[in-house]
């Protein structure tokens, strides 16, 4: 993620992720602004992903040098995490005041929606990140949804990182699917479908005869999102029961 050499500074950082004031105006150029290049970093992401963005493709989206970026945000690192929290903002912020599994359910498809628009979300570091507004609050709201369903602290956080982890790793799955069809011209079930005559050859139903009902039925076709949702909320409703 991080481009060659680079080195942060956690205050810029949280400067830029708040747009809190930093530095004298210095060097800044008449027009440009810190919310002008994170907004060309994301078209640029939406465009070609995080592998083809830079600082000097976004300069050059916004036609000036490279060097002027830099007195909005140090570097590709501090871009991205600026990037991420923008559009993290797309999603709206649960209400913790209505009926905990509505306001989780509307969450996630947030979040399954938004990793779809943008699927360079993906592909951001997680770890060892300072969190931007938009990210603090969406998960403050999460954990407070918990705190008024009447769940601890450590089982609050355990809910956000339960719908979170899921819608994630299931966006993952579904997304790398469609890019693999954009690629290849042909959608899931088509190429699939052209493998058929090979893959019979060697999943027979008498081998794998769960599979290969599954297959029969259409199911490969469904991305499953709705399903693992409702069960994942199943899950946290049978917990607060037990409590």
């Amino acid at each position: 993620m991080a481009e060659k050499n680079e080195r942060r500074d956690p205050a810029r950082t949280m400067t830029l992720l708040w747009r809190t004031p930093g530095e004298p105006g210095r060097g800044r150029r008449p027009g440009l602004t810190a919310d002008a290049v994170v907004a060309a970093g994301i078209e640029l992401a939406d465009e070609a992903g995080l592998a083809e963005l830079s600082m000097r493709r976004v300069a050059e989206r916004l036609g000036v040098g490279t060097m002027s970026l830099y007195t909005y945000v140090q570097n590709k690192a501090d871009l991205v995490a600026a990037m991420r929290d923008q559009v993290v903002g797309e999603v709206a912020v649960p209400d913790p005041a209505g009926p905990w599994r509505d306001e989780l359910t509307g969450y996630a498809r947030g979040l399954w929606t938004l990793m779809h628009r943008h699927p360079w979300l993906l592909g951001t570091p997680i770890a060892h990140e300072l969190a931007g507004p938009n990210e603090t609050v969406r998960m403050d709201a999460v954990l407070a949804i918990g705190a008024a369903a009447g769940l601890s602290e450590p089982d609050m956080l355990g809910v956000y990182l339960l719908v979170d982890a899921y819608v994630r790793g299931l966006a993952w799955i579904s997304v790398d699917t469609q890019q693999a069809s954009a690629r290849s011209g042909m959608s899931e079930v088509e190429w699939w479908a052209d493998k058929e005559a090979l893959v019979n050859a060697y999943v027979t139903p008498a081998r794998f005869p769960a599979m290969t009902a599954v297959a029969a039925s259409g199911a490969f076709a469904m991305d499953g999102f709705e399903f693992g949702l409702a069960r994942v909320l199943d899950g946290i409703a049978a917990h607060l029961d037990s409590l």
